[in-house]
């Protein structure tokens, strides 16, 4: 089942998951498990800890979605593989550009220039992070013409040469959560399985096909996000807006159940919400 609990800033969403997760750990009912952003996992595990107590370990536990990642390769294996650090992409990515040499139109001088093989790289970060593969630049490029087609041909030539250089006995970082999405059919998550999904504005590609991947493996997906409505207008919950369409279209998509908790509390100060009501109003 996925569960969406909406509302803004100070109602209460992250409280709500928490008390949920503290009754599970005192009826020591495990498979809870709380994902947040990387940033915010030290102090989201030192609230949980403070909330449901010291048997919190044993029934549930804080992670991030790379996190997820280690824990569920170390389940099923496939965590042999040495991860590339930084050192080690760019010089992927400068091999990547020794075996394009003649055939790339508009980045030719990358070899020459590690200002843009830096830039490059974050570009490829960017593609995996969207899950945009070689062949669908290619397409693009083929739809585009012109100089931005040429741009999109080099960049699939760059994706592509990068990938088989990655894949000479190293694995790269950036395609941890792509990897997680694909084996989380064979891991351990059912549907006795809770997961609660909380501090995140809005999801990339790759975060939203593991939690798709979750809900068609059944698990119990709650995911709290901050807007104020699903039919609101505001600019600013424009992107957790989107999040939740998207998850709700997903869940669609695989005959999942849903349900839409919207919270009104606010906790904040009267001159702080009156702020944050007002701030993005022009």
């Amino acid at each position: 089942m996925l569960r969406l609990i909406t509302g803004k800033a100070g109602a209460g969403k992250t409280a709500a998951v928490m008390e949920e997760i503290r009754q599970a750990v005192q009826s020591k009912r495990g498979g809870r498990l709380l994902l947040v952003p990387e940033q915010y996992s030290h102090e989201a595990e030192r609230e949980l800890c403070r909330v449901a107590g010291d048997s919190l370990s044993l029934y549930g536990e804080v992670l991030s979605f790379t996190g997820l990642a280690r824990r569920v390769s170390a389940q099923l294996g496939g965590g042999a593989e040495s991860c590339l650090d930084k050192g080690g992409r760019l010089l992927c990515m400068t091999l990547a550009l020794q075996g394009l040499a003649g055939r790339l139109q508009v980045y030719g001088e990358a070899l020459r220039r590690p200002e843009l093989q830096a830039m490059l790289l974050r570009a490829v970060d960017e593609l995996k992070s969207a899950c945009v593969d070689a062949e669908q630049l290619e397409a693009a490029a083929q739809r585009c013409g012109d100089e931005l087609g040429k741009k999109l041909q080099d960049l699939a030539l760059i994706r592509a040469a990068f990938d088989a250089a990655v894949a000479q006995g190293h694995a790269d970082p950036a395609d941890r959560l792509t990897v997680l999405a694909g084996q989380i059919a064979e891991s351990s998550f059912g549907p006795e399985s809770y997961v609660y999904v909380d501090g995140f504005l809005d999801f990339t590609a790759q975060e939203r096909a593991v939690l798709r991947a979750l809900l068609a493996k059944g698990v119990q997906l709650t995911v709290c996000l901050t807007l104020d409505s699903l039919h609101g207008e505001e600019e600013i919950f424009a992107p957790s807006r989107a999040a939740a369409r998207q998850l709700l279209a997903a869940a669609e998509a695989l005959g999942v159940e849903t349900r839409i908790e919207s919270r009104e509390g606010d906790g904040k100060a009267p001159a702080l919400r009156f702020f944050a009501d007002r701030v993005f109003r022009y």
